[in-house]
């Protein structure tokens, strides 16, 4: 069994960065923060990695936020704290940088840090033994920016204050009423599920999924159909020869076999 804090994986086209820590319910220190970054840019790097899944090592938690002893430890020097703040976002923004599509599979808890690790990520799936809260209220931290946008982005806005202010637990079932998550799992479900949705994600137009996770997040940020950027994306489809295999496909009615990486 692996050892390290957090380690990466590889197997049939699906990366997976696993958050093994579970003596501290899977709480993220400094050094696991910086290594997240590493260990996305790698799978993102990697023409193989079709989708990436981060979770956590077994059923008990995804991910319990920051670790609260490394907290005490800098809680009275600014610049250390930065350094856990900037590697907390780093993290976060890599996921959602990411290219490729990112799937949090969330069991067990998923608070604090943990939450902004899930709010990196393009999808949220849960089992329904998750538990979720937001606890900066509850410690005197404060989130950052980019973690509150993606809340109130998910939730809207007055939810992304009482979860923010109240500090309050909730559970999968709330989570996925909320539009926090997208899917709810039986535990024992959960581990399937994720990677047979992966699946479906290495059948499809590799192409149009980039695409659509870049058009999306232009259309959340007021991007327009007119930007140049757009443009290209869009043309670009229909000199690739995925769209040619996918009318070809169609037309023998038959599944298509994209080649596009």
């Amino acid at each position: 069994m692996n050892r390290d804090p957090l380690f990466l994986t590889v197997a049939n086209g699906v990366a997976t960065i696993t958050i093994n820590r579970p003596e501290k319910r899977n709480a993220m220190s400094l050094e696991m923060w910086l290594s997240m970054r590493r260990f996305v840019e790698a799978a993102a790097a990697d023409r193989e990695v079709l989708t990436l899944i981060l979770r956590g090592v077994d059923e008990t938690a995804f991910a319990s936020g920051a670790d609260i002893e490394e907290m005490l430890g800098i809680a009275g020097s600014e610049e250390a704290a930065w350094r856990v703040m900037d590697a907390v976002r780093g993290a976060e923004q890599s996921l959602a940088d990411c290219p490729k599509p990112v799937i949090a599979m969330i069991s067990g808890f998923c608070i604090g840090g943990g939450m902004e690790l899930a709010l990196g990520c393009d999808l949220r799936f849960a089992a329904r033994n998750a538990r979720f809260a937001i606890p900066p209220a509850k410690l005197g931290l404060v989130y950052s920016l980019s973690s509150t946008q993606r809340l109130i982005r998910l939730v809207g806005l007055g939810q992304a204050r009482d979860l923010l202010y109240s500090a309050r637990p909730f559970d999968a079932t709330e989570a996925l009423n909320l539009g926090l998550i997208e899917r709810v799992f039986d535990d024992a479900d959960l581990e399937r599920e994720t990677l047979e949705y992966a699946k479906v994600l290495s059948r499809r137009s590799q192409y149009s999924i980039r695409a659509a996770k870049r058009l999306s997040a232009a259309a959340v940020a007021g991007g327009s159909d007119e930007d140049a950027s757009i443009r290209k994306i869009r043309g670009g489809a229909f000199h690739g020869d995925d769209l040619a295999e996918g009318l070809k496909a169609f037309s023998q009615k038959r599944p298509p076999e994209f080649t596009w990486r």
